[in-house]
């Protein structure tokens, strides 16, 4: 432990950048709109459990149908976890079809749903029958990802103040990595900030034998570079941290279409890749930031609980050494139309079912 918090420490001094600006004024701004996203989110880190199964609309995560609970204890196994799935999703497109007809609900689900759109016509049900998603609940490895975060929290907040950016910005990896300093996602992302291969060597050294995506103070400093772009190329925080997930070129393409106005990008930006992940990327930001500010509202006792130490630096050289000698063969980036630096995120998201 003592290791790293030398190897940490000695790097961050080596290696910063200049100091921030004396009186820089950053926010992120919370739309109204955004509101009800971000309660999603918040309840889906901190209020549902991994053996929660939350159905709502894709679109409209806010809606939500039902939250189901499966007895039992410990993560949910992946057999349990898709017949949850598969039962949620044709339990409510049966209903939701059943009223596009223009029935009248008359049991007390029908009546439930049915309350969900009022003043909308038969039309929406049937539209909301095609957008079902199931989101299991993260509340165990949110909270786990918290204590990992104290390991790195102050680091990354230094480092990049000393870029001039906002230290909020260490909110990030919650829903990037969980703050797994060794995470691996199944699309080659790797490390704390979920670099790909190709993105990754344009801020760090990556190699046959080293791999700076595994170094917790090398990532941050790339992933403030990245942010440092993507910000002076868009000039709001909505699409700067959203063109971390999604590629500044189409964020671009999204600000010449809609300007700067965050809810109409999401609600009307049409393009390749910019899906459910793109699309909820910012609200998911804004609420691990919130839990972070409060965690002791959402997770009673947390300042008493201790977390395991990360892996030693030479565990990680290791680890960087197994993984390059083997990526060319397993790492697909996806480079369509605009450049994005990973598919997704490797330890929160994984969990969610599509």
């Amino acid at each position: 432990m003592a290791l790293v918090a030398t190897l940490i420490l000695t790097s961050f001094i080596a290696m910063r950048g200049s100091p921030a600006r004396a009186g820089s004024d950053f926010s992120f701004p919370r739309p109204a709109a955004l509101e009800p996203n971000i309660d999603f989110w918040v309840n889906a880190f901190t209020a549902y459990s991994e053996r929660d199964f939350v159905i709502h609309d894709r679109d409209h995560v806010w809606r939500v149908y039902q939250v189901l609970h499966m007895p039992g204890e410990g993560a949910p196994t992946r057999e349990e976890a898709g017949w949850a799935n598969d039962y949620l999703k044709y339990k409510y497109a049966a209903i939701l079809n059943h009223l596009a007809t223009g029935s009248q609900p008359t049991t007390y689900e029908e009546q439930r749903v049915a309350a969900l759109f009022k003043g909308e016509p038969p039309a929406a049900y049937e539209l909301a029958a095609q957008n079902l998603r199931v989101q299991q609940g993260l509340k165990e490895p949110f909270e786990a990802s918290l204590l990992r975060s104290r390991y790195y929290r102050s680091t990354m907040e230094r480092i990049f103040q000393g870029f001039g950016l906002p230290p909020e910005l260490a909110s990030l990896p919650s829903v990037e990595s969980g703050f797994e300093n060794t995470a691996h996602s199944s699309a080659g992302a790797v490390g704390i900030w979920q670099f790909t291969r190709a993105t990754g060597k344009q801020y760090m050294t990556i190699t046959r034998y080293r791999d700076d995506r595994l170094d917790p103070v090398a990532s941050t400093r790339a992933a403030a570079q990245l942010l440092q772009e993507n910000y002076e190329a868009l000039g709001s925080w909505p699409l700067a941290i959203t063109a971390y997930d999604f590629g500044t070129g189409g964020m671009q393409e999204a600000e010449s279409a809609y300007g700067t106005d965050f809810t109409r990008i999401v609600n009307n930006f049409a393009a390749p890749h910019f899906g459910f992940a793109a699309k909820n990327y910012y609200a998911e930001f804004l609420a691990a930031r919130q839990v972070d500010q409060y965690q002791d509202k959402y997770f009673p006792g947390i300042r008493y609980e201790e977390a395991m130490p990360p892996a030693q630096p030479s565990t990680i050289l290791r680890v960087a050494a197994r993984h390059s000698s083997r990526s060319r063969h397993h790492i697909r980036l996806r480079h369509a139309s605009f450049h994005t630096h990973r598919h997704h995120r490797s330890v929160i998201r994984h969990r969610s079912r599509t």
